[in-house]
């Protein structure tokens, strides 16, 4: 559940690539990762997706704010 973007004010995108962590969050370092190839964290809520549905769940919300992208 964290990040400081939600699907409705994030800005429209041309591409996206979605990545998604484990049920118990990213480690330090992977988040050092994402954070320099300028990933920028989403927040869908305030509960904690299955790793099974949190890539479908992200997709859904954005394509319903913003269609295709």
């Amino acid at each position: 559940p964290g990040g400081d973007l939600t699907p409705r004010n994030l800005p429209h995108l041309d591409t996206a690539t979605l990545v998604v962590g484990p049920e118990g969050g990213l480690s330090e370092q992977d988040l050092n990762v994402l954070e320099q190839a300028d990933f920028r964290g989403l927040r869908l809520g305030p509960r904690i997706l299955r790793t099974e549905t949190a890539g479908l769940a992200a997709i859904t919300a954005l394509q319903a704010i913003h269609g295709d992208i």
